[in-house]
């Protein structure tokens, strides 16, 4: 079996997204020819589960799991992740350069930002081959983020380490086609390998009546947005056509999630009093399949400052589920080129919130080319999106290097 390291600074329990993600790709390469180690940190996003409760190490389905030391303050204070992003990245930078032998193939992501530099770091004294999976690009989504500024000297040299660290992979792959055209020609990375990001849970297309009923909305046309609602999330637009359909019975915003602006838009509705528009916090796991049954239409939104740098994960999740996509962005993206390609929904630019209120208006008297919508949602992602399929194009990705 070929030995393979993944780096990622989350991994099961943890609840991020990344860390979810990496545990379905190294379960299937674990069953599919790969001896496959998960280098990772110590949990700081799962709350139920104490960090002094995780092993260092242990073995998660084949799969051999070490947590190296980092600091673990809460998410919430931008300090506090910074430590423990630095901590881990420490720790890494040793693991790499001591721990991983010259025939193992290590996959590092983005989480932390650094870590393929730690790698690249590791493979100039291990000879390792490196591949990159780009979920998150720094350090672009800083300057998106408007938390770095492009003309600092800090911000420069951030670059020139990625850009010097991502071509000495083997590869690299990208989660958008945007991304990929900048990786090429803002980074100058040769091959660039297009792999869309995969949806780590099992979710079937469930019909909504009886969650619906079971919420006493039966009535309503639900409009959902579920996920991370954070600073590449412009909520304004949606705020607006909150706003605008306040006087509309027949149709509910239902916000599940967390992040900045996910508190920003909760505080500025129950001020307003708003009645028309719930808040919930994460569905649990268990729950995700009903949740995401409960909307008639699923709300995505991209900041177009973030266009090259990421691609909300969510938007998989709502192709699974079988709902109509509702895209509020300002810019080009695979989502928007999906929607317009495939007819499985509808799209805004930020700041149209009466362009957004009449589409909604329009979709609520017309329930069954929302239903249609939804079919050919659920029919792209079988065919393009499916878990089977991006783990499969991981596994070629890896056995293509030698």
């Amino acid at each position: 079996m070929r030995k393979l390291t993944i780096i990622n600074q989350q991994y099961a329990p943890e609840t991020a997204a990344t860390g979810q993600i990496f545990r379905v790709i190294a379960e299937h390469l674990q069953k599919n020819g790969f001896s496959v180690t998960v280098v990772t940190g110590r949990p700081y996003y799962q709350k139920e589960r104490s960090s002094s409760r995780v092993p260092r190490r242990e073995k998660l389905n084949g799969v051999v799991v070490k947590r190296l030391w980092n600091t673990t303050f809460e998410k919430k204070s931008m300090l506090g992740k910074l430590i423990n992003l630095l901590t881990f990245e420490i720790s890494l930078l040793f693991y790499c350069i001591f721990r991983i032998s010259n025939n193992e193939t290590v996959l590092v992501a983005t989480a932390p930002p650094m870590a393929v530099l730690c790698a690249a770091v590791g493979r100039f004294f291990r000879r390792y081959p490196v591949v990159m999976t780009v979920q998150d690009l720094y350090p672009d989504v800083l300057a998106a983020g408007g938390v770095s500024d492009e003309r600092k000297l800090s911000y420069r040299l951030m670059e020139w380490a990625m850009r010097r660290s991502m071509q000495s992979c083997a590869r690299v792959a990208a989660i958008s086609t945007d991304m990929q055209n900048h990786l090429i020609n803002r980074y100058r990375i040769q091959d660039v390998r297009l792999i869309p990001n995969l949806f780590p849970e099992i979710i079937n297309a469930v019909a909504s009546a009886a969650q619906k009923e079971n919420r006493g909305w039966q009535e309503k046309t639900v409009v959902q947005y579920s996920g991370n609602f954070g600073v590449a999330h412009e909520y304004e637009t949606l705020l607006g056509a909150v706003r605008l359909l306040a006087d509309e019975p027949g149709i509910l915003f239902q916000i599940a999630g967390d992040g900045r602006n996910y508190d920003r838009l909760k505080k500025t509705c129950e001020k307003e009093a708003l009645s028309n528009i719930v808040f919930e916090g994460y569905a649990p796991l268990s729950q995700l399949e009903n949740h995401l049954a409960a909307a008639d239409v699923s709300v995505v939104i991209l900041s177009q400052a973030f266009q090259n740098v990421l691609l909300p994960s969510k938007y998989y999740g709502v192709l699974a589920s079988g709902r109509a996509v509702l895209l509020i962005s300002g810019c080009e993206s695979d989502i928007k080129r999906d929607i317009q390609a495939m007819d499985i929904g509808s799209f805004v630019n930020h700041g149209e919130c009466q362009k957004l209120a009449l589409t909604l208006l329009a979709f609520r008297k017309l329930p069954k080319i929302l239903k249609e919508m939804g079919l050919r949602a659920r029919a792209l992602y079988e065919n393009e999106y499916s878990q089977e399929k991006i783990v499969a194009a991981y596994q070629k990705l890896l056995e293509d290097v030698r």
